[in-house]
């Protein structure tokens, strides 16, 4: 057994997780669970194609036996190394409607079902600047 963060061969065993042997790097002080039992690269793969092909987190984790949140990181990490985040331009037109249902309560009429336009100035500053349109 060798230390997945230093290489080195001088590990203990150090107890259970989850029916896991853990174990523990002498010189690092690093714990970890042996390679047996974990999931392999294909796996990975096979779960962003299933997403990709519109199978849900849940039914993809039942399929490979591990947790939703297991997949949701696989596809999370693929998707930070393979594409890049989308940057908006220009104005973003948002409508406003029965935001009654969202807050739960309705003390004015003013502002509900109006349009709102934002212009972004600066994005890496948060800059924002909203402006009700009339009809």
């Amino acid at each position: 057994m060798k230390c997945k963060r230093c290489g080195s061969i001088e590990v203990k065993k150090n107890g259970k997780r989850e029916g896991k042997q853990c174990y523990r790097c002498h010189n690092c002080k690093h714990q970890f669970i042996s390679e047996f039992g974990r999931h392999t690269e294909w796996e990975e793969k096979m779960a962003i194609s299933l997403y990709a092909s519109g199978l849900s987190f849940r039914t993809i984790a039942a399929l490979f036996c591990v947790h939703n949140s297991t997949i949701y990181r696989w596809i999370r990490d693929y998707a930070k190394t393979h594409y890049h985040k989308p940057v908006p331009k220009g104005e973003i037109v948002i409508e406003l409607d029965e935001m009654f249902h969202f807050i739960k309560s309705k003390k004015t009429n003013a502002g509900y079902g109006k349009h709102i336009v934002e212009q972004l100035d600066n994005l890496l500053t948060g800059n924002v600047a909203i402006a009700q349109v009339k009809r």
